[in-house]
C-alpha cells in the first residue's frame, strides 16, 4: 500500500519568476505538465507579473484572461493569496527569490516546480 495524500478537487497554480528569469520554455513546460497531471480536475491560475510570463501572454501561447494577476507587496492581495491554499507553485529565479516567494504564499502542501 502506498502512502498517498488525498487529491485536491480544485487545482490552484501560482506562477512567479524574478525580473532576471527569462526561460519561457521552462514556464510553458511546467504549466503543460501540471495541466496533464490534473486533466480530470478544474484548474485556477494565479501569477505575479514577470517579463518571461508577459512575453508568453503577448505571444498568445496562453490566454491572459485565464490567469488572475496579483501584485507583490499589496496587503489585500497578500491576505487573499494566503487563503487560496495553492496546490502547485511554479517559481523561477535565484534561491533567495524562490525561498521568499514560497514563504509568502503560505502553501505548505503545495508541490513546488523550481524552474532553472
Amino acid at each position: 500500500m502506498t502512502d498517498q495524500q488525498p487529491i485536491a478537487a480544485q487545482t490552484r497554480v501560482f506562477i512567479a519568476c524574478s525580473e532576471e528569469f527569462r526561460n519561457r520554455k521552462a514556464i510553458m513546460e511546467a504549466l503543460g505538465s501540471i495541466f496533464l497531471d490534473t486533466i480530470d480536475r478544474q484548474r485556477e491560475y494565479f501569477y505575479f507579473d514577470c517579463p518571461a510570463l508577459t512575453e508568453i501572454f503577448d505571444d498568445g501561447v496562453f490566454n491572459r484572461s485565464a490567469f488572475r494577476r496579483f501584485n507583490p507587496g499589496d496587503a489585500k492581495d497578500a491576505a487573499t493569496i494566503r487563503s487560496l491554499n495553492f496546490t502547485h507553485i511554479v517559481a523561477g529565479g535565484d534561491d533567495a527569490f524562490v525561498k521568499t516567494l514560497v514563504s509568502n504564499l503560505g502553501a505548505k502542501k503545495a508541490a513546488i516546480v523550481r524552474l532553472m
